[in-house]
């Protein structure tokens, strides 16, 4: 059964049940599935099928839902990404994909008649020049066959490169990660799940399928912002959240909404490890809080439950289910035993179906069945995993191996710091490490010298410090190292 005849029964078992809060506006499950029905005569009347590869380009909202469901029905593929892309992105992306058709507002389609040989055009905006998006067609019954196993997204992988690897997902695959995280949590029809993160990523995307699928009520928000998100906790009242971990950090630190902030069914920290601090402040206002650790093509892998786990608080939790397999891999392709740090491996069946285009790439980032995801870390005895950093991240100075994180840790929790980013770089035959901070209060160099000095190791002694008003970050809330790095010239 694919995505289209779930929501299909969804909507004839909650009829008139909320569906999806987007803009403002709410959506019954009959109504929005009505709307799906017309999307899909739409674009089928302008030769959209099963052949066609569909760039959106949208943030969250309605247009951007209803033309994944639609796509999902057509056997066609989808290629999401935001309005946020720059346009030289979103060619390149087009370049990569293939994309032969265009989902987009009126600026967006005219730039890209202009500049690519695509025909195919659906205008989310009224327009002479274009089809339109949502043009009322009287509405037939559909009952065509759908392939769940053929090619549905092309999603842009995310993380702190900017170098993202299109990555394919079948709607089976989808479908597996929906099951796997609806019993994971315990998700029931009873539950109003709200998406904060854009659903052009896999994350979003999965925070947006789950509640669709399982009859819940789904409120989406374009941008995160912490008065919009507890406003419509409270008046939607949101059962269950997925943030990741510098959303959580921000709610914390803005006491005026924090006082009153509770999810009843539980909140998932995701993306990145979520300091002790952290997890204090939201054991004291009693939040079952669990964290998890994944990766886009492979979906969550493990859990941790932080009230059941107290004993394990540094680990990011364990497989929670039989079928997903977690090993440590060394550089020469040998399987760790317990303890030891090397590359985590991961098997699932909600892994992804391959990188698009690039078989060298599918071939690497695989051994023995297992995905290596790039990331250092190491298993205790009862299977705990400890994520130490990114491969690429790992910094080496005269043979020693630092981990940034151990540096950042260092810092977060201090009150007079509100972010902090510990990135290595080697210029002039040296391995330089850069510490950026962004203050709470006012401090000077010599304040942070002196923790330095009272805290690391000399090996891990920055060569230069440097304050700055904020970080470039991802639409995910990860800071951006590239941009960071380019950002910021220094004299070395």
């Amino acid at each position: 059964m694919g995505l289209f005849r779930i929501l299909k029964k969804n909507s004839q078992v909650f009829p008139n049940k909320i569906a999806l809060v987007v803009e403002n506006y709410e959506y019954s499950y009959k109504s929005f599935f009505e709307l799906v029905l017309q999307t899909i005569q739409n674009l089928s009347k302008n030769d959209f099928n099963t052949n066609s590869k569909v760039l959106i380009v949208e943030n969250n909202s309605l247009s951007h839902v209803l033309s994944l469901f639609a796509l999902s029905y057509l056997n066609a593929t989808a290629v999401p990404a935001g309005k946020y892309y720059s346009k030289n992105h979103l060619l390149d992306i087009i370049k990569v994909t293939g994309a032969n058709s265009i989902i987009a507002g009126k600026e967006d389609c005219l730039f890209f008649k202009k500049k690519t040989k695509i025909k195919k055009y659906m205008c989310i905006e009224n327009s002479k020049k274009f089809p339109f998006f949502f043009k009322k067609n009287k509405l037939i019954n559909l009952n065509k066959k759908i392939d769940t196993n053929k090619n549905f997204i092309i999603s842009m992988s995310s993380g702190s490169t900017s170098k993202p690897k299109p990555i394919i997902f079948s709607q089976k695959t989808k479908i597996i990660r929906n099951k796997l995280f609806k019993n994971l949590y315990k998700i029931t029809s009873k539950d109003n799940i709200i998406v904060t993160g854009p659903i052009d990523h896999s994350l979003g995307m999965r925070t947006l399928f789950v509640p669709l699928l399982n009859g819940c009520t789904c409120v989406m928000m374009n941008n995160f912002q912490i008065p919009k998100y507890c406003e419509l906790i409270k008046k939607y009242k949101i059962t269950f959240s997925v943030l990741v971990a510098n959303q959580i950090y921000d709610l914390i630190n803005s006491p005026k909404y924090f006082k009153n902030f509770h999810l009843k069914k539980g909140l998932v920290s995701t993306s990145a490890k979520l300091l002790p601090n952290a997890k204090k402040k939201l054991f004291e206002k009693k939040i079952k809080l669990f964290e998890m650790y994944g990766a886009a093509e492979i979906g969550t892998v493990t859990n941790l439950d932080i009230f059941k786990n107290k004993r394990f608080l540094s680990s990011v939790g364990k497989s929670y289910n039989e079928s997903i397999k977690i090993k440590i891999l060394s550089k020469n392709n040998k399987f760790l035993d317990h303890g030891s740090v090397g590359e985590i491996v991961c098997k699932t069946p909600g892994q992804f179906n391959m990188y698009y285009g690039s078989k060298e790439l599918n071939k690497e980032s695989f051994f023995k069945g297992y995905f290596k995801t790039g990331d250092l870390g190491y298993m205790d005895k009862k299977n705990y995993l400890y994520f130490k950093s990114r491969v690429k991240n790992v910094i080496r100075r005269s043979g020693i191996t630092i981990y940034p994180e151990d540096i950042e840790k260092v810092f977060i929790n201090d009150k007079n710091i509100k972010e902090v980013a510990a990135i290595g770089k080697e210029l002039k035959n040296k391995t330089l490490i850069f510490l950026f901070i962004i203050k709470n209060k006012e401090i000077h160099e010599s304040y942070i010298k002196n923790i330095c000095l009272k805290k690391l190791s000399k090996f891990q002694f920055p060569n230069r410090i440097i304050f700055l008003k904020k970080f470039p970050k991802t639409n995910l809330g990860k800071i951006n190292t590239i941009k960071l790095l380019r950002n910021f010239r220094h004299p070395f």
